[in-house]
């Protein structure tokens, strides 16, 4: 898939699916410095019951904007290019950017991403 640099970033689209319902997410950064995928609670609280629930966790996360907290929620399903995760842990919390998310190392791995840098692209290895 091939990937969009915006001011020196790394945009994809990712397609979180919950309770019936589904958005795609087109302005996610790439970021493998993102232990954990984070959904920007802003863009999706319309369309999507991520409310808080029984058996989800509230986060802290630390990074070069400081401490946030979002709720850590098992949805349905997330699907980033042709990879299909059933069940993962998404991060929702409010960003003061004007972006829907990152998209984590998490996800990175879980779906055995490479980053082709040369070509601006992002592709599964298949072993």
């Amino acid at each position: 898939m091939k990937l969009s640099v915006v001011n020196g970033i790394l945009l994809s689209p990712l397609t979180i699916s919950h309770k019936r319902k589904s958005i795609t997410l087109e302005s996610m950064i790439i970021d493998t410095g993102s232990a954990h995928t984070w959904v920007n609670l802003d863009v999706v609280e319309n369309v999507l019951d991520v409310g808080p629930e029984e058996g989800d966790h509230i986060v802290t996360a630390f990074g070069i904007g400081g401490r946030d907290v979002a709720n850590r929620k098992r949805i349905d399903q997330v699907q980033f290019d042709n990879f299909i995760a059933q069940r993962f842990q998404v991060d929702f919390g409010r960003l003061d950017v004007d972006i829907h998310g990152l998209i984590g190392l998490d996800l990175l791995t879980a779906g055995n991403f490479i980053i082709n840098l040369a070509k601006m692209e992002v592709y599964q290895e298949h072993s």
